[in-house]
């Protein structure tokens, strides 16, 4: 391994880790604001990490004695910066669609068990005056 691999590989996993996580919430959370959020600060961390990663790799592969010609080739590190983003939120979005699927997957095959799920209106809805509530004036039902 290089010196970069060994100082790019941590942190990239690190990054990964939690980004993953972000997404992994995302997706089980309902509603769109908050996985939202979730969804971007996972993709803006990863592509940190990315970042910082390949900047911190360079640095410690030119550091040593005598390197390569490759040790000097900096744009990896200025794409990662401009397209780092990309690669960052497909790996989110995978992750939030993978999760939706299940979450999904188990409602639909057992809607009263997994309660993770809001439930639409029901098809046939009890007008208020006819629920029961311990109110000994309320009118009898018809």
């Amino acid at each position: 391994m290089t010196p970069f691999d060994e100082t790019f590989l941590p942190i990239f996993m690190l990054g990964l880790l939690v980004a993953g996580i972000l997404s992994l919430i995302a997706g089980a959370r309902s509603g769109c604001a908050f996985p939202g959020f979730l969804l971007i600060g996972g993709t803006l961390t990863l592509w940190a990490a990315m970042f910082f990663g390949s900047d911190m790799g360079y640095r410690a592969w030119q550091e040593m004695p005598d390197p390569p010609d490759e040790a000097f080739s900096d744009a990896s590190v200025l794409g990662t910066l401009v397209l780092g983003w990309f690669p960052a939120g497909i790996f989110c979005l995978m992750v939030f669609a993978v999760v939706r699927g299940f979450r999904w997957l188990l409602h639909w095959a057992n809607p009263d068990v997994y309660p993770g799920v809001s439930r639409q209106a029901s098809k046939n809805p009890v007008p208020a005056e006819q629920i029961e509530s311990g109110n000994p004036y309320q009118s009898p039902r018809s």
